[in-house]
C-alpha cells in the first residue's frame, strides 16, 4: 500500500488577516524594545570608551541606521524571492543568494567608508574636534565589515526559519535587527577604533580594501535570474538611497541637539526617543515590506488603496496604538531601576502614545507610497522602501515627539 504524500504547508501571503499580521509583528515589536531597554546601558558604557578618537561619534549614529538600512533591505529581498517561489525555503547559496550576500556586504562596506570621509567635514563645518579622514573611514569601514560578517548571514538564517514555520518575514525584518544590531555594530566600532589605534599603518590601505570588496562581487559570473536581484543592479539602485539616508539621519540629530536643553531637564523623556523613533520605523517597514511583496505577488497594485493595502494600513494603525503604551510602561520601569528622576506618569504615557499613534500613521502611509512609486518606476521596492522609511522617521519622529513633549510640558 502507497503512503500519500503529505502537502507542503507552505505560508500564503495572500491569507494573512490583520489579526495575523498583529500576532506576528507585535510579538517581535514586544521583544524589540525590552531588548533595546536591556541594550541601553551596555551601549552607553561602550560609546564612553570611544570618546577618546576625536568625532567617531559622528560615526556611530550613521553607521547603526547603514546596518539596519542594508540588512533589512536584503532580508527584504529575500522574503520577496520566498513568497514568488524564486527561491525555495532551504539553506543553500544559490548564484541569486550569493548576489544578494555580495550586494549587501558592498553596500555595507562601501557606504561606510564614505560615512568616515564625510565626517570630518560635517565636524569641521559644526566646529567640532576631529580626527582625519582616513583615520575615521578606516574605523567606520572596518566597523562596517565586521558587523555585516555577523548580521548577514543571522538575518539569512531569520528570514529563511521564520518563512519555513509559516511566520511571514515581512512582519519580522524591520523590528528584529535592532534587538542584535547595535549591540553588533558599536562593538565592531569599538574593536576597529582599538585596532586603528594599534595598526596605523593600515590606515592608508583603507580605500583599497572598499575597491576590492566591490570588483570581487562585480567580477563573479552569474546564472540567469530577475535582474533586479543582480549585484550591479542592487548596489546602483541602493547607493543614492543609502546617501540620501545618511544626510536625513544627520537632520534628525541636529533636531535633536537643538533641543538638548529639554532633556537636560527631563532625561527620561531622552530615553523616549531612540525607542519611538525605532518602533516608528519599524512599523513603517512591516507595511511598506508587506505591501512591496504584494506588488509582486499581484495582490496589489501600484497607486490603487484596495484590501489588501488598506488591511496593512489599517495593522500599521493598531500596532501604532498598542506600541506606544508598553514603551511608556517599559521605560518607566527603566527610570525605576536606573533611578532616573522621574516626571508624572501620564504625562509619559500620553506623549509616548500620542507621538508613536502619529509617527506609524506617517510611516504607514509614506511607506506605502514609496513602495507604489518605486514599483510605477519599475525600481525595487526592496532596495528603497525600509532605508527610506527608517531615516523619514528618524527625522519625522524627532520632530513628532518634540511637538508632543511641548504640548505636554506647557499645559
Amino acid at each position: 500500500m502507497k503512503r500519500k504524500k503529505k502537502k507542503s504547508k507552505r505560508y500564503s501571503h495572500n491569507k494573512d488577516t490583520i489579526l495575523a499580521i498583529l500576532k506576528q509583528s507585535l510579538t517581535i515589536l514586544f521583544i524589540s524594545i525590552i531588548g533595546e531597554s536591556i541594550t541601553g546601558s551596555i551601549l552607553v558604557s561602550m560609546k564612553a570608551k570611544l570618546v577618546d578618537i576625536a568625532g567617531i561619534l559622528l560615526i556611530i549614529p550613521a553607521l547603526t541606521d547603514l546596518r539596519g538600512n542594508v540588512g533589512a533591505a536584503f532580508g527584504e529581498r529575500l522574503s520577496t524571492l520566498l513568497h514568488l517561489g524564486i527561491v525555495k525555503p532551504k539553506l543553500e547559496f544559490s548564484p541569486i543568494i550569493k548576489s544578494n550576500i555580495y550586494a549587501s556586504f558592498s553596500l555595507t562596506a562601501g557606504i561606510a567608508f564614505i560615512i568616515g570621509i564625510i565626517s570630518p567635514l560635517f565636524a569641521l563645518l559644526f566646529k567640532i574636534k576631529s580626527d582625519s579622514p582616513l583615520m575615521l573611514s578606516f574605523i567606520s569601514e572596518s566597523a562596517g565589515i565586521i558587523s555585516s560578517v555577523i548580521l548577514i548571514p543571522l538575518v539569512f538564517l531569520m528570514v529563511f526559519y521564520s518563512f519555513k514555520y509559516h511566520i511571514d518575514p515581512d512582519n519580522i525584518i524591520a523590528p528584529a535587527l535592532p534587538v542584535v544590531g547595535d549591540i553588533v555594530t558599536i562593538t565592531a566600532i569599538y574593536l576597529s577604533a582599538m585596532i586603528a589605534v594599534k595598526l596605523r599603518g593600515l590606515i592608508s590601505l583603507t580605500p583599497l580594501f572598499a575597491v576590492i570588496i566591490f570588483l570581487i562581487g562585480a567580477k563573479r559570473k552569474y546564472a540567469k535570474f530577475p535582474q533586479r536581484y543582480h549585484y550591479l543592479y542592487i548596489v546602483i539602485q541602493s547607493t543614492p538611497v543609502l546617501l540620501i539616508c545618511i544626510s536625513i539621519g544627520i537632520a534628525s540629530g541636529m533636531f535633536l541637539q537643538n533641543a538638548e536643553s529639554t532633556f537636560k531637564l527631563f532625561p527620561i523623556l531622552l530615553s523616549i526617543v531612540p525607542q519611538v523613533i525605532a518602533q516608528g520605523g519599524a512599523i513603517g517597514g512591516i507595511i511598506g515590506s508587506r505591501v512591496s511583496t504584494a506588488l509582486y505577488l499581484g495582490t496589489a497594485r501600484p497607486l490603487v488603496w484596495n484590501n489588501e493595502v488598506s488591511k496593512n494600513f489599517l495593522s500599521g494603525i493598531i500596532m501604532g496604538i498598542i506600541v506606544g503604551p508598553a514603551i511608556a510602561i517599559i521605560t518607566l520601569l527603566a527610570a525605576i531601576i536606573t533611578k532616573t528622576p522621574i516626571v508624572s506618569f501620564t504625562k509619559i504615557f500620553m506623549i509616548s502614545t500620542i507621538s508613536l499613534f502619529l509617527l506609524s500613521l506617517f510611516t504607514s502611509i509614506i511607506s506605502i507610497y514609496i513602495a507604489f512609486v518605486s514599483f510605477k518606476l519599475n525600481l525595487d521596492p526592496s532596495n528603497i522602501v525600509i532605508p527610506l522609511i527608517t531615516s523619514i522617521g528618524d527625522v519625522t519622529g524627532v520632530l513628532i515627539l518634540l511637538f508632543v513633549i511641548e504640548v505636554f510640558f506647557t499645559i
